[in-house]
């Protein structure tokens, strides 16, 4: 016997407010954290306005002080550089939990290597891409 009975109820469905993330100061620490992705497509343009501005026939170091010198820029650049470092500092301590990494790839014998030593890793990566980025940056 089959049972063809059609329900007529409706599922229930929870409502969510506009701002469920202001709950908690989990929540708000994510989006703050997911809302510096704007910041970084922000540089991410700058840079290409300056790398492509030779094909709309622009000197690029001209157009490079022209972009950086105006004082809107600037405040976003500094509104930027504190987004993405808070960006950087939550990620790298957020890491160690979402990427589980073993000493070897025996599998008798595995242990995590220690989450201090991955952040810390990730920190000395950061530093050196950083000192080389600088150091490109004055030799151009």
């Amino acid at each position: 016997m089959e049972n063809n009975k059609k329900s007529f109820r409706k599922p229930y469905v929870r409502p969510v407010k506009a701002n469920w993330w202001t709950d908690r100061a989990f929540y708000i620490a994510y989006m703050l954290r997911e809302g510096t992705a704007f910041l970084g497509a922000w540089i991410a343009l700058e840079f290409l306005i300056i790398i492509f501005a030779p094909i709309f026939g622009l000197n690029p170091k001209i157009a490079t002080v022209a972009i950086l010198s105006n004082p809107i820029v600037i405040l976003l650049n500094i509104i930027s550089l504190v987004g993405v470092l808070y960006h950087a500092i939550t990620w790298f301590n957020l890491m160690p939990k979402a990427v589980r990494v073993f000493t070897s790839g025996n599998p008798t014998n595995t242990k995590l290597i220690p989450e201090k030593l991955i952040v810390l890793a990730q920190w000395v990566g950061f530093a050196v891409a950083s000192v080389v980025i600088i150091i490109a940056c004055c030799l151009a």
